[in-house]
C-alpha cells in the first residue's frame, strides 16, 4: 500500500468530530500591543499534577500513546516526561472520572518542538486508532483527545508566523499572514502534517525538547482570572468578555500560555476532590526578580520547600518558582 494510502487509511479510522464548539476560540490570538510584549519568554511550566483513577491504565495511556517515559514510580504515583524532565505527575487518588460542568482544567496542552515531532505524535495515536479531533487554529497547529478519564490533552505545534489578526465583523475569524480569512478553528490538513514524518519509531520516546506550552482553564469568573495572572506578571493577550474568555502571554512570539473561560457557567465551582482532573501545576520564572514581583502583587500565599503555593480565583493550586 502507498504511504499516502496507508496515512490516510489509518489517519481515517482515527478521526473523531466531536469537539465544543466553542473549542474554536481556545487559540485566538490577537494582534494587539505586540509592541509591547516581551520576545523572550519569561516563565514555562513544570510538571503538571494530576489525579486519575487508576494508575496502570493513565501510564499506559501517557507511555503507549502519547510516547511519554515513565521516570519515576512510588506507590500511588507515578512520573512521566522525557528523558530529562517530568512533564506529568499522575496521583491515583480520584474515586470518579472527570466532571464536566466545573471549574478547573479545560485542557492541558503538551507542546512538539518541531513539525517533524508533532507528525510524530499525530502518528502515534493514528497508528493505536486512538480517537483524536484535529484543528488548525493559524497560531497552532492541534489535536484533542481524551485520557482514559476523560481529561482533555491538547497536542500542540506552535505556529505564530502564520497569524495575522483576529477578526471579529462578521462573527470570529482569523486573518493569516497571506490575507486570508479563517475559521478560528479551522480543519487541519493532516496530510500536509504527514509528510514531514519521516521514519517513524514508534519505540522512542517523545522528544526532550518537548514540554508543556500552555494550560486552558474554565473559570468560574473570567475578569478576576485574568486580573490574577496579569498580577502575577503575565502579559495580557485576548480579552473577549462577550465570549467569556480571555489569555495572558509568558513573552515570546506564541502568547497563548494560560487561557480561561466560562463556557462551563458562571461562578461554577471545582468538582469534588475525588474526581479525575488537575491536583496542581508549577511555574517556574526564568528569574528572581520576576518571582519577586509576583510575590509583592500576589500577597495571599503560602511558602514551603518546594516554592511558593497560591489559589486562582477558581481554586486552582500553583506553584511558583524560579530557575
Amino acid at each position: 500500500m502507498e504511504r499516502k494510502l496507508f496515512l490516510k487509511t489509518i489517519l481515517g479510522a482515527s478521526l473523531v468530530t466531536s469537539m465544543d464548539g466553542f473549542a474554536s476560540i481556545a487559540h485566538i490570538i490577537s494582534d494587539m500591543n505586540k509592541e509591547q510584549q516581551t520576545l523572550e519568554k519569561f516563565a514555562s511550566f513544570g510538571a503538571i499534577h494530576l489525579n486519575i483513577t487508576n494508575l496502570e491504565k493513565s501510564t499506559r495511556f501517557w507511555t503507549e500513546i502519547v510516547g511519554m517515559k515513565l521516570r519515576i514510580t512510588s506507590g500511588n504515583t507515578a512520573e512521566l516526561g522525557t528523558d530529562v524532565n517530568t512533564l506529568v505527575v499522575l496521583h491515583e487518588t480520584a474515586k470518579k472520572k472527570f466532571q464536566k460542568g466545573y471549574s478547573g482544567l479545560y485542557h492541558v496542552a503538551i507542546h512538539a518542538p518541531n513539525i517533524q515531532e508533532f507528525a510524530s505524535m499525530v502518528y502515534r495515536l493514528a497508528l493505536n486508532k486512538y480517537p483524536f479531533s484535529p484543528v488548525d487554529h493559524t497560531m497552532s497547529k492541534s489535536v484533542y483527545l481524551d485520557d482514559p478519564d476523560g481529561i482533555n490533552i491538547e497536542f500542540t505545534l506552535e505556529t505564530p508566523e502564520r497569524f495575522k489578526r483576529v477578526v471579529t465583523d462578521r462573527g470570529l475569524s482569523i486573518e493569516d499572514v497571506n490575507g486570508n480569512i479563517r475559521s478560528a478553528s479551522d480543519g487541519l490538513d493532516l496530510d500536509e502534517v504527514m509528510s514531514h514524518l519521516g521514519s517513524p519509531n514508534m519505540d522512542k520516546i517523545i522528544s526532550n525538547e518537548t514540554y508543556i506550552g500552555h494550560l486552558h482553564l474554565y473559570a468560574n469568573n473570567v475578569a478576576k482570572s485574568n486580573s490574577f495572572y496579569q498580577k502575577m506578571g503575565f502579559e495580557s493577550f485576548n480579552n473577549l468578555p462577550q465570549f467569556m474568555y480571555a489569555d495572558v502571554g509568558a513573552g515570546g512570539s506564541y502568547k497563548h500560555r494560560i487561557a480561561m473561560n466560562s463556557w462551563h457557567g458562571v461562578n461554577r465551582p471545582l468538582a469534588s476532590g475525588d474526581s479525575a482532573g488537575m491536583r496542581h501545576f508549577n511555574i517556574i520564572f526564568n528569574s528572581k526578580e520576576k518571582l519577586d514581583l509576583a510575590l509583592s502583587n500576589l500577597t495571599d500565599f503560602k511558602k514551603k520547600d518546594d516554592g511558593y503555593w497560591f489559589l486562582d480565583p477558581s481554586g486552582n493550586k500553583i506553584c511558583l518558582t524560579y530557575s
